[in-house]
């Protein structure tokens, strides 16, 4: 009769990535030993659908956001939804279908280095509120089931970027870091979190490499991050999350200035203590 050991090591939990972009280009050196699906969003009559794809990139966009991320979370388990062109534009119908399907599959987080930018000197159009509204109740419903969203700030001070401004899920500003653990808290309309943004080097179409720049590369680090908390805390809620970031980046702060650590590690987080965004 065979006994369990009780000490055995429990099995890895499996971490569900989703990346709303251009595609992946799955052949990429640095993407060989990564668990990677493709599929996209597909224009069907009146509405979209999302299918299977081909393990191409349109524009590299997406290739570099997948390369950060497996590069910080090499456990995780991408899944590509193409709705970018070759020219880096999307529908904001087939946007809305990406997140709905996302959200419906109950990935752990989706990467959204991508939005909806409108200028801040103008009013907002009838269908700019349609949109925006969309996203914003598809974001609530996110939250409400867990799923994480983590999407990219604005690139001008000139544009207001959405879904990244909402408050129910992480937004992300970009900073300069040759460090790609780095993270700074920097609560503002746009974004809540820094990570590095400025000249990362991330993979290339072609099987190269280049260094990259914008908000769209800082997002992949904080989804990341998310990933790993997601894979030792698979109890934390969004808020719990969003607090261990905090964290993360605070006990930076503290190595950097010399500081006694003070700050408390994820794993013991209080609930009730939560940051409020």
């Amino acid at each position: 009769m065979t006994e369990t050991n009780p000490e055995a090591a429990e099995e890895p939990r499996r971490v569900r990535v989703a990346l709303v972009d251009s595609g992946v280009d799955t052949s990429h050196p640095w993407l060989v030993n990564a668990e990677l699906r493709s599929l996209r969003v597909e224009r069907k009559g009146e509405g979209y659908a999302v299918c299977p794809d081909d393990p191409v990139d349109r524009s590299g966009h997406g290739t570099a956001c997948a390369g950060i991320i497996h590069r910080l979370a090499p456990f995780a388990e991408i899944t590509s939804v193409c709705v970018l062109s070759p020219e880096g534009r999307c529908s904001r119908d087939g946007l809305l279908a990406a997140v709905r399907f996302c959200v419906r599959e109950g990935f752990d987080v989706v990467n959204l280095s991508l939005g909806i930018d409108v200028p801040k000197g103008a009013p907002l159009r009838p269908t700019d509120y349609k949109s925006i509204v969309e996203l914003y109740e598809i974001a609530d419903i996110a939250y409400t089931a867990g799923v994480v969203l983590v999407a990219s700030g604005p690139n001008a001070s000139a544009f207001r970027t959405y879904p990244g401004r909402f408050k129910s899920l992480i937004g992300v500003g970009r900073a300069s870091s040759d460090d790609p653990e780095f993270l700074r808290t920097e609560i503002t309309v746009d974004w809540e979190i820094l990570a590095p943004g400025n000249d990362v080097l991330a993979p290339a179409l072609g099987g190269g490499e280049r260094r990259w720049t914008g908000t769209s590369f800082a997002a992949p680090h904080v989804a990341a991050h998310v990933a790993r908390l997601r894979r030792d805390r698979s109890d934390l809620s969004i808020q719990d999350i969003k607090a261990a970031l905090h964290a993360l980046a605070a006990r930076r702060l503290e190595r950097e200035a010399g500081l006694p650590r003070v700050s408390m590690p994820p794993a013991q987080i209080d609930h009730g203590g939560a940051l409020s965004s």
